[in-house]
């Protein structure tokens, strides 16, 4: 009984074939761009002085709305949870972790799940150990 296999599933010779013998050779046309996103430098990331204050005094005024909100209110939470999701946490990493440690330290039973699953998500992202009954 001879059995044929057919030439497209017969595995391919490599002992004297190089890569370049195995795989076609592809030449593309040059990009219409050229080489000008390689070396494309943006001045969007020079920051104007009056930029910088406008900065400053925003970041002031989000430490002041974090001082004046209590530590045990809902809207601090609210406050925290938007920093961190707008990525800008790391300007505000002491006020955060003393508002975290002391909702950590002093907690409150809430019957709202909102409230519990956030405080809970805060401070497990801050890696205070939350177990699901405290």
């Amino acid at each position: 009984m001879d059995i044929q296999i057919p030439a497209y599933a017969a595995p391919i010779p490599s002992k004297n074939m190089g890569i370049e013998d195995t795989r076609r050779s592809v030449t593309y046309h040059p990009s219409i761009w050229g080489d000008y996103f390689l070396a494309y430098t943006s001045n969007v990331t020079v920051i104007l002085g009056h930029e910088e204050q406008e900065r400053q005094r925003l970041k002031e005024e989000v430490k002041k709305l974090l001082a004046a909100t209590p530590d045990y209110s809902l809207h601090k939470l609210d406050h925290i949870d938007a920093i961190q999701r707008l990525g800008v946490g790391y300007h505000f990493e002491t006020e955060i972790e003393n508002s975290l440690k002391y909702i950590y330290d002093t907690y409150h039973e809430s019957n709202d799940l909102r409230t519990c699953a956030l405080r809970f998500q805060l401070l497990r992202q801050q890696g205070y150990y939350v177990s699901s009954g405290k």
